[in-house]
């Protein structure tokens, strides 16, 4: 060993292991001249250690004890001379100014104020939970998401509050809250909802989703963001109407076209065979009728009844109706299930264009001219 640098461990470790084979005088006689590397002051107690362990030096008990003990006293002292420092440093330091002190004044009452508001949030939804109040709740998560407050949100939903439902009256829809949110158009309190984890394509009770109260409603920002996160805008509630047949009925051509661009089916028919392009010719929406053929809706197709577009245009007098569906050439001579033409049906107005336009004889049987359409 007298040639050879051994870091501490392996020292140890080699006296350690001769032990059993080697007697302690032996053990010293052959150590004695090793050259060991230290490198700090657990390495020196390590080494006496094993020294008075392995080759019976006692006398190194009262050693290795003033070494421990002085080196606690050196630790204590430097802990000491660096907290006088530390203390030293502090006071040292300038004064805080008045606008310093005054920005943590208000930090401080902000926290104050956060942690205040707080609870009675939660004091709030521990009442509310009891509560049939649904405006109440909604007015709160309302409150919340305007705040950005997605802790209390969910706070809120964890106890329940989402499940809470809003019925107008016995024979009306029962909605929860998202329903009421999407059918006022409050996307910021839509997104927290969804955020959390409520169904995007969530039911009422007559089977009205989100998407169905937004898209009747207009709400287009709404509907892009529910499309966006996978809402089905193919749904149906119970009458078989679409996003898309609601938005073609309540005169929302933004949403129609949005619906339309992302692939909404645009001869969906509900239960009664209505299309987005026959609510559009019942409701007087021009506009979308020429929008949704346009796009290649089929402008012959029929409700259950038989009834054709221009059939429902003419019944309901929209001259203009007629004059466009006419000149993109619509079958003047289709007929419903009761064998009746859009002249059958037609309003004096549309009529007399008719005539004047020699689109069809004047022959008609006059027990038909009253007639209304059936269409749903």
């Amino acid at each position: 060993m007298k040639f050879t640098t051994l870091t501490t461990n392996d020292f140890i470790t080699v006296i350690k292991q001769s032990r059993s084979s080697i007697k302690a005088n032996e053990l010293y006689i052959c150590t004695r001249n090793a050259n060991i590397s230290v490198q700090n002051f657990e390495d020196i107690v390590s080494i006496l250690k094993s020294l008075q362990k392995y080759m019976k030096l006692r006398i190194l008990d009262g050693v290795i004890n003033f070494l421990l003990q002085t080196h606690k006293e050196i630790s204590a002292s430097s802990e000491i001379i660096q907290n006088s420092q530390s203390e030293e440093s502090f006071q040292n330091q300038p004064p805080k100014s008045d606008k310093e002190i005054e920005l943590l004044n208000s930090q401080l009452s902000q926290i104050n104020e956060e942690n205040s508001n707080e609870r009675e949030i939660l004091a709030e939804i521990s009442e509310l939970k009891k509560s049939n109040d649904f405006e109440r709740v909604y007015n709160l998560l309302d409150k919340l998401s305007s705040q950005g407050n997605q802790k209390m949100i969910s706070k809120s939903c964890d106890e329940g509050l989402l499940e809470k439902k809003f019925q107008k009256s016995p024979d009306d829809d029962i909605e929860h809250v998202l329903h009421v949110a999407t059918e006022k158009g409050n996307l910021a309190l839509v997104k927290s909802l969804i955020e959390y984890g409520r169904d995007k394509d969530l039911m009422s009770s007559y089977g009205w989703t989100p998407l169905i109260y937004a898209s009747s409603n207009g709400h287009l920002e709404v509907v892009k963001y529910l499309i966006s996160v996978g809402a089905d805008k193919e749904a149906k509630n119970k009458w078989g109407n679409t996003p898309l047949i609601y938005a073609s009925r309540y005169n929302n051509l933004e949403v129609v076209k949005y619906l339309i661009s992302v692939g909404a089916d645009k001869e969906a028919k509900n239960k009664n065979g209505c299309s987005p392009l026959i609510f559009a010719s019942k409701e007087g929406h021009l506009e979308f009728v020429k929008y949704l053929i346009s796009v290649g809706a089929n402008k012959e197709t029929k409700n259950k009844s038989g009834n054709t577009p221009l059939i429902i245009a003419s019944g309901n007098g929209h001259l203009e109706f007629v004059k466009y569906l006419i000149s993109v050439g619509a079958d003047k001579e289709a007929r419903t299930n009761f064998g009746l033409t859009a002249l059958s049906y037609a309003k004096k107005n549309v009529r007399k264009y008719r005539v004047s336009k020699g689109v069809f004889s004047t022959n008609l049987n006059t027990a038909n001219r009253n007639k209304q359409v059936t269409y749903i």
